[in-house]
């Protein structure tokens, strides 16, 4: 309903560079939705199946393997990727307000996120979160 309404008039075009939008699908639209792809597999793979349904979830663990050695939100890291990238291939005004909007969201989001796992796991969280940023990944450091 909210995209209906978004793109229900017209809006102004921001930028008009081709260069711009094609190295934004390269650089950012098509490593953020992989960013996020690998992140939604990693979360959900053990909900799926029917074993799900009829044994006791295993207890929570912080994991820290993966994607997650170098960089604490990967999802949130590939939704704002994935979002600006778009924004800049397709460069309108409602675009720039949504995505605004949506990192927005996000932010607050990591913020809460952030209390509930300090809280969940402790000193184990707060070790990992000095060692691994939370939304630019390190390549270079990551958890050995």
């Amino acid at each position: 309903m909210l995209l209906i309404y978004q793109y229900s008039f017209h809006s102004i075009k921001l930028l008009e560079s081709a260069t711009i939008q094609y190295a934004a699908v390269f650089l950012f639209v098509i490593p953020g939705l992989y960013t996020m792809l690998i992140s939604i597999f990693k979360y959900f793979k053990l909900l799926s199946g029917i074993r799900s349904l009829y044994e006791p979830a295993p207890p929570v663990e912080l994991k820290i393997d993966g994607i997650h050695k170098y960089v604490r939100h990967p999802l949130y890291t590939g939704t704002i990727m994935f979002t600006w990238g778009l924004l800049l291939t397709f460069p309108y005004l409602n675009n720039l307000i949504a995505v605004a909007a949506l990192t927005i969201y996000v932010l607050i989001g990591i913020r809460l996120e952030e209390t509930k796992l300090l809280s969940e796991f402790g000193n184990s969280y707060k070790e990992y979160a000095s060692k691994v940023p939370m939304l630019i990944p390190d390549f270079k450091t990551g958890i050995k």
